[in-house]
């Protein structure tokens, strides 16, 4: 980044469309095009065929992580074998922190780890681990997601379009266009979500219409908040094939906004790095668990299954990654079975609803802009157990800190950094916590603005002593 960062416009996207070359390499050799035929032609006749398949699967990855994987050989055993679902609940839960700087621990004997692609997960609760994928594991999960999600909705990799993420791509006091870089080798239009406002608004709008995007993906509440400008500002509409949305909570007025001024239909869509659950949105809006990357149990506070439309917590046994294989792993965020699993969509899969988690909470800066999705700011902090960031007033928050065990001041201070260079000015004071309040649900969230959240004021009293 720091090279990134001193180069002009026209060489940063050349070193981007480089680093695409790259990812071809990874995301899209090798497997990609054997596993997108398989993923084709594999048909599921009823839910049935779906957890007969899903079994075989499982049958595998258990046999393969008991084998190969330090943690589970020591944990569950070598002879440790899984026959039925009802086996799979007898293991035991893991979670991000009982991995985090212990991922080695995770990782299969069998795969150099010095060849491993590395993906950090987005800590949208305040906590962030590193994902180890070995190249062949990593193809077929592009290829399922090509054919599962992509494909149905009318929009594949080959086609162009403009992501609305939260990577630094320009400057965190960028005050004028381009707010945004052209990868020319995936033919993607990469703008930040950080620099959305007012006054930027038109000029996205613009750049969307003059580079010939067909469609559109990122942070639903980022392309949301642009949607909702430009129909303020009575912008012409942009028409897209599709708006493919993830990272955050999908609110019905944020699609509102999106498809009326995009002319198309919204879809929503869950997963993470670690590639254990992957959900879709079908044209008829029903939420589908996509059986190739998981199996998922939605689990009351017993741990015992939910009933259908009951809400409980997701728990996933990742199918795909051979390299750094997850068994019911607790992934922070809620759901419910739908009572409902038929679907005109002819697919059978299983049907969720009631998706509830990674609502963040948006930090407001003295030019008004909204600022959400700062999640990925926490990629900075291994040696951080959690964090949360609150706002107090205009242009200020305090990041409160609860420091792991080998933690120094300059990791804090690097979130800092990282939070300033993505949206410009703006002032952070660092505050050490035993440990980060929670909502009445028992949930803590990465972003939380005082004057939204009045109910949350008496928890912070005597963190923050400017709280009234």
């Amino acid at each position: 980044m720091k090279l990134y960062w001193c180069l002009p416009v026209r060489l940063q996207e050349a070193f981007l469309s480089l680093y695409a070359c790259h990812l071809d390499q990874l995301y899209f050799g090798g497997l990609f095009l054997k596993t997108t035929r398989e993923v084709k032609s594999r048909s599921f006749a009823d839910l049935e065929a779906v957890r007969k398949y899903q079994l075989s699967q499982l049958k595998s990855m258990i046999r393969t992580a008991v084998k190969d994987v330090p943690y589970y050989h020591r944990t569950l055993g070598s002879e440790c074998e899984v026959a039925s679902f009802d086996d799979l609940r007898c293991l035991p839960q893991i979670n991000s922190q009982q991995i985090r700087g212990h991922e080695h621990e995770f990782l299969s004997k069998k795969y150099d780890i010095s060849k491993m692609f590395i993906e950090k997960t987005s800590g949208s609760t305040g906590t962030s681990l590193k994902s180890y994928w070995d190249r062949n594991s990593l193809q077929c999960r592009w290829a399922i997601n090509e054919v599962r999600c992509r494909l149905p909705i009318g929009v594949s990799q080959e086609l162009p379009r403009a992501m609305v993420g939260g990577r630094p791509v320009v400057p965190g006091n960028t005050t004028s266009p381009p707010y945004w870089r052209l990868n020319r080798r995936w033919r993607q239009l990469y703008m930040s979500s950080y620099h959305i406002s007012h006054i930027s608004a038109k000029h996205y709008i613009e750049a969307l219409r003059e580079s010939g995007i067909s469609w559109l993906t990122g942070y639903g509440s980022a392309i949301a908040a642009l949607a909702e400008i430009a129909i303020e500002q009575r912008l012409r509409p942009v028409e897209m094939r599709a708006v493919l949305v993830s990272g955050d909570t999908l609110q019905p007025s944020m699609r509102k906004a999106i498809e009326e001024f995009f002319q198309c239909k919204c879809y929503d869509h869950y997963g993470q790095a670690e590639g254990v659950c992957w959900v879709m949105e079908c044209q008829f809006g029903k939420m589908h668990v996509i059986p190739e990357f998981g199996v998922l149990e939605i689990l009351d506070q017993t741990g015992n299954p939910c009933a259908p439309g009951e809400v409980g917590e997701m728990v996933a046994t990742g199918l795909i990654n051979r390299a750094m294989p997850l068994i019911r792993y607790r992934m922070g965020d809620e759901a419910s079975w739908a009572v409902d699993q038929a679907c005109d969509c002819g697919q059978h899969f299983p049907v969720i609803q009631r998706l509830e988690g990674r609502t963040d909470d948006y930090l407001i800066t003295s030019d008004k802009r909204r600022i959400g999705r700062l999640s990925t700011a926490v990629k900075r902090s291994p040696s951080i157990h959690s964090l949360q960031i609150v706002q107090d007033c205009p242009n200020h928050a305090y990041l409160l800190v609860r420091p792991g065990k080998t933690y120094q001041t300059s990791d804090a201070n690097a979130v800092v950094r990282d939070i300033t260079e993505r949206i410009g000015a703006f002032s952070i004071t660092v505050r050490i916590v035993e440990s980060i309040p929670r909502t009445k649900a028992g949930k803590t969230r990465l972003v939380v603005r005082l004057s939204d959240s009045p109910e949350l004021i008496n928890a912070y009293r005597s963190i923050i002593p400017l709280v009234g």
